[in-house]
């Protein structure tokens, strides 16, 4: 997914800073689409868990590239964590790099992004997920708590960096299979959806270029979810 939002944008123009972690095969075709369409890409490994990470990360971009127009932030663990095995390390395992981060990203962003010209001078759109607000699901406690904390974040940040920053959020619904998930489980999810079908891709890419692109709307969350947010949560669904 991000390999295809970054292929977008730099079709757009833009040039990117691509903080990655373990991805690094996507993070060097990234690179790579980059070259060919001759945009500045710059590659930043590490992990953002760590708070004096996202400070530099930020600065190095700022430095390297010569201002910031926009930050997306799309990084989010997803894994199993039953309540009854649930504890303060798995917790800030996917606190850290979905909340915390986004809002230190966002807060050292912004501050690069004041002096743009313009009366909209930076986007930042995070990702969340369609169930933090309608109906979270068994199992996957610290994943749900740190993608609430990332919706507020949203809200906060779109009321502190107003008017001249927008904040805005993706409620992605069921779009890639996760790893850990069976083709069974894919299935039944899918089928819980209205439309019966995953989040296309495409349009994926399309709203969030559209959002680093809009000048009046701050603060929102959009579902993108195939309309699973209206189907109810199901005695049967996991998801």
């Amino acid at each position: 997914m991000g390999l295809e939002i970054a292929r977008a944008l730099l079709e757009r123009g833009y040039n990117l800073s691509v903080i990655y972690r373990s991805s690094e095969k996507e993070a060097l075709k990234i690179d790579e689409v980059g070259r060919e369409l001759g945009r500045k890409v710059l590659l930043l490994n590490g992990d953002l868990s760590d708070e004096e990470f996202c400070g530099e990360a930020v600065e190095r971009t700022f430095q390297d590239m010569g201002r910031i127009d926009a930050l997306l932030h799309l990084a989010s663990p997803y894994f199993r964590t039953p309540i009854e095995t649930l504890s303060e390390e798995s917790i800030q395992e996917h606190f850290k790099p979905i909340a915390q981060a986004f809002v230190l990203l966002s807060k050292e962003a912004y501050s690069r992004m004041i002096p743009n010209e313009g009366r909209v001078k930076g986007h930042i759109v995070a990702f969340g997920d369609w169930a933090v607000e309608c109906t979270p699901y068994r199992n996957y406690a610290a994943y749900f708590v740190a993608k609430g904390a990332l919706h507020t974040a949203v809200k906060v940040l779109a009321k502190e960096f107003a008017p001249h920053v927008l904040v805005n959020c993706i409620a992605l619904g069921p779009t890639l299979k996760a790893e850990e998930l069976s083709d069974e489980e894919w299935e039944r999810i899918l089928r819980n959806t209205p439309l019966k079908r995953e989040v296309s891709l495409s349009d994926v890419v399309n709203l969030a270029v559209f959002l680093l692109e809009a000048e009046s709307l701050t603060g929102e969350i959009v579902n993108l979810d195939s309309g699973r947010h209206i189907a109810g949560s199901g005695t049967s669904s996991i998801g």
